[in-house]
């Protein structure tokens, strides 16, 4: 078995490689989310609009009117650039701080997903199958890895949330390009729900936008539903995101015994 995935807990070192891998996959959805921008209701409106005031106020023939639809398209994609290098100068603070902020308790865990594969490897990763386990399995197994080259290829973590009682975010699920769809995200995500489940958790939360389907359509495979969906704002309340969050129940909510406990009292 020459390709193997082991899923396994952070370890000091593992920062730079963390760093890179999140850091270029929240980048890779820039254009995705870029394009979806110029789609909106909103950016046509913004258009028709500036092109009429142009024309209209300052008299400006029709082909300079026109100028109006880059200028748009531009800021555009500052806007959403500068939104993504600011979200990603925040997650990097957080990788930086992984021991503290994931490995210093007994409620957070980071993980991470690490392939081996022959160091003299020709093939495309896309093209490669990929026997995917967690650390212990690979223990189990007793496999020889001295003598091949090993990537770190996906990450996740699992911290307490300080907003809701007894409930987990499940953060920074992430996997390679060139490893995805490979069932890599599928065992980081059964990893940090199965920690949630032992940690006593009562459910485990992840956030997906409309422009990660892959990732929410995985999750609501793996039992996950829709709690609530809502807009993240991009420039105010003229660019915004639609945002999924999505809660995987672990146990009954304590509103679930309040019919109980009233007829209950009712009998008194």
């Amino acid at each position: 078995m020459s390709h193997i995935v082991i899923v396994r807990a952070f370890k000091p070192g593992d920062e730079m490689s963390c760093k890179k891998l999140i850091g270029d996959g929240v980048m890779s959805s820039l254009n995705y989310t870029f394009r979806g921008m110029l789609l909106k209701e909103i950016t046509f409106q913004l258009i028709i609009l500036l092109s009429a005031i142009t024309f209209i106020f300052f008299g400006m023939p029709l082909t300079i009117c026109l100028f109006v639809i880059p200028i748009i398209i531009v800021l555009t994609y500052a806007c959403t650039y500068i939104s993504f290098a600011t979200k990603l100068m925040e997650i990097n603070a957080e990788v930086a701080n992984i021991p503290r902020l994931y490995m210093s308790n007994a409620f957070s865990c980071f993980w991470v997903a690490e392939a081996f594969e022959p160091y003299l490897t020709t093939q495309d990763p896309k093209e490669i199958h990929y026997t995917v386990m967690t650390e212990e399995q690979f223990y189990e197994a007793k496999m020889d890895v001295s003598l091949q080259a090993k990537k770190i290829v996906g990450t996740v973590g699992l911290c307490k949330s300080y907003r809701l009682d007894r409930s987990a975010w499940i953060k920074r699920l992430c996997v390679h390009e060139q490893y995805q769809r490979k069932g890599i995200a599928a065992c980081l995500l059964n990893t940090a729900v199965q920690f949630a489940i032992d940690a006593g958790y009562s459910c485990a939360n992840i956030v997906a936008s409309e422009y990660t389907e892959g990732g929410k359509e995985l999750c609501l495979k793996k039992g996950f539903e829709l709690k609530q969906m809502y807009h993240k704002s991009i420039l105010g309340s003229y660019i915004t995101i639609l945002m999924y969050e999505l809660t995987y129940q672990i146990k009954p909510n304590e509103d679930d015994y309040f019919p109980h406990f009233e007829k209950n009292l009712n009998e008194f």
